[in-house]
């Protein structure tokens, strides 16, 4: 769980301070300030593939997530975005909730990156936390439990706004933890912020015009030594097992939801503090999750992810994983590996991770904070050094800032005991990115940017698996991974070959239409993708390419870069060989016509 609460803090005092900040937003869906025009516009259902990020704008700087939003972790690679909503920052006082003549300037800056995302193809998500001091029980603002009906009428208002923008919803963040929601207990959230909020949200996008929406429930953290909320069985995992099990028996609730949720991360539910037995790590909580809905006949519920993260430096809650003595970047390439493939493997069908360092306690993000306009090495100069390849600086301390895009200044500087990490952390500092950013790029091709990209086969599945053979799908880890790219009609596998060294081979087939799956692409699913592919008789070719990744620095190491001849579709099935097979390989299978 991430402590972000100064952070929020921060923030609502600083819109307290600037007061609404004006800024011309794009109207949803219109083409965004910096000239990209939407590339993809589909419905969102629970059978697509999304790969992106965590991104949480800065209010008062609209210049600041406009920079942010071009970054090619955003702009190139990533399919959707994930935003965190802290209710007690959108409406920090009552006469916020009228959202035309008095938004907070934190929604505001949620609204401008929105409005990005939405220009771009970018789906988008809500997770919402916390509850303003006019709203809570306490008349405190923070994890507090709110009044009855004020969470329906925030979710109502939130959803009627965004309606179109946004196409998922989580209503609440780890509330199986009591430190989230205090004085609140399970029968509490089960019916007020679960039923009664996804029924609110619900009822928004069915008025006419209708718009799809997805709503799941609440990302778990199976952390041991942690508070469980009230009326939970046990503690730790034990808790989160009576967790879904409550869900699950609440037919109202499963009834207007379409997915559970799990935290998808590297402490306290990956390889931190588990209990060992019920769930050991996170893909094993997947599992049980996944096992729970299929024994009540919930074959059509998914499981999303909600809060994900990897630690990359040597703070107290990062992993020595490769043993090699130290904590560091390495260690969160060696991770992202590990738990991206299981995940995806499984059957996960999103994944995101935090798009950057921020201003929480806590070091896990996928790129470094840019000094976007110099002002922080106006402030300081001693934080900031050149970026590889030129452009704004790279940060090298965690900073908190307030203030607007023309008038930045530090808030505080984070404690020492809150990882105030600096330049000898990084271990190639004038990278942009953190290591293991490469190790989520090269997944993320899984779902194709601002494509429109579905499930396929799934590793193990009776008549709908990826099959490999050969001695170069070897290893200790292997995952492999299928998708059906719509809006350009080709077939991705991405294969981690753990022990590949080059030398060896490997052929791949995976079946050439989308099959009827276990879990995606069946009678439950909203739109009926089956049938949909390459039809025997028809031209393909495969495009290899096959390579190592650096854990030093993240380039690509030995690539080798194949092209089949071009093939006819058999008995319903694509196949590619690939040659001096290394760690990570993409078999893209294109239809030549």
């Amino acid at each position: 769980m991430i402590h972000f609460s100064s952070f929020y803090n921060l923030l609502t005092r600083n819109i307290l301070a600037i007061g609404i900040f004006s800024i011309l937003l794009s109207p949803a869906g219109a083409n965004d300030p910096a000239g990209n025009k939407s590339t993809s516009s589909y419905t969102w259902t629970t059978d697509h593939m999304q790969f992106g990020v965590r991104w949480q704008p800065f209010a008062g700087r609209p210049e600041n997530n406009l920079y942010d939003a071009n970054r090619p972790v955003l702009s190139q690679h990533s399919s959707y975005a994930q935003f965190w909503i802290n209710w007690a920052a959108t409406e920090p006082r009552e006469n916020n909730t009228n959202y035309r003549n008095a938004m907070s300037g934190y929604l505001h800056a949620i609204d401008q990156a929105v409005n990005i995302c939405a220009s771009r193809g970018i789906k988008v998500e809500f997770v919402m936390w916390h509850c303003p001091a006019w709203a809570s029980e306490s008349g405190k603002a923070g994890p507090w439990r709110p009044k009855s009906g004020k969470y329906a009428e925030f979710v109502t208002r939130l959803a009627r706004h965004f309606k179109g923008r946004v196409g998922a919803y989580q209503p609440y963040h780890e509330v199986n933890m009591q430190s989230m929601i205090n004085d609140a207990d399970i029968d509490f959230v089960m019916s007020e912020i679960f039923l009664r909020g996804a029924q609110a949200i619900r009822a928004v996008y069915a008025e006419k015009p209708a718009k799809p929406v997805i709503i799941s429930t609440s990302g778990t953290s199976p952390c041991e030594p942690c508070g469980v909320l009230k009326g939970l069985k046990g503690g730790g995992a034990v808790a989160v097992d009576d967790f879904y099990n409550r869900l699950i028996a609440n037919k109202p609730l499963m009834a207007v939801i379409d997915a559970l949720n799990l935290n998808v991360s590297d402490h306290a539910n990956g390889y931190g503090r588990m209990d060992g037995k019920i769930i050991p790590n996170v893909w094993t909580q997947y599992d049980l999750a996944r096992r729970k809905l299929d024994m009540a006949g919930y074959h059509s519920k998914k499981i999303l992810s909600s809060e994900s993260w990897v630690v990359w430096d040597n703070s107290r809650n990062n992993h020595d994983i490769n043993k090699d003595g130290k904590k560091d970047e390495r260690d969160a390439f060696d991770k992202s590996v590990t738990i991206i493939g299981k995940m995806l493997e499984r059957g996960l069908n999103t994944i995101n991770l935090p798009w950057s360092d921020n201003s929480s306690s806590w070091s896990m993000g996928l790129t470094k904070r840019h000094d976007y306009n110099g002002r922080i090495k106006k402030l300081n100069p001693d934080i900031v050094i050149p970026a590889r390849g030129g452009g704004p600086d790279i940060v090298t301390s965690k900073v908190a800032l307030a203030g607007t895009d023309k008038n930045l200044y530090f808030h505080r500087k984070i404690r020492k005991e809150e990882n105030d990490f600096s330049v000898k952390n990084f271990i190639d500092p004038s990278d942009p990115n953190h290591l293991h950013y490469y190790v989520w790029r090269w997944y993320s091709q899984i779902a194709g940017g601002s494509d429109e990209v579905i499930r396929h086969a799934i590793a193990g599945e009776a008549g709908n698996d990826i099959n490999i053979s050969g001695l170069g799908n070897s290893g200790k880890e292997k995952y492999k991974i299928a998708s059906f790219n719509r809006t350009k009609s080709k077939f991705t596998v991405l294969v981690y070959s753990g022990g590949a060294d080059g030398s060896s081979r490997m052929k791949v087939t995976i079946p050439s239409t989308i099959q009827k799956g276990n879990v995606y692409n069946n009678s439950s699913s909203l739109k009926d993708f089956r049938g949909e592919g390459f039809a025997d008789g028809d031209k393909y070719q495969a495009i290899v390419v096959t390579k190592n990744i650096s854990r030093q620095n993240g380039s690509d190491e030995q690539v080798s870069v194949q092209k089949s001849k071009v093939l006819t579709v058999a008995n319903g099935t694509l196949q590619a060989t690939v040659g001096n097979i290394r760690k990570f390989t993409s078999i893209e299978f294109v239809k030549v016509e």
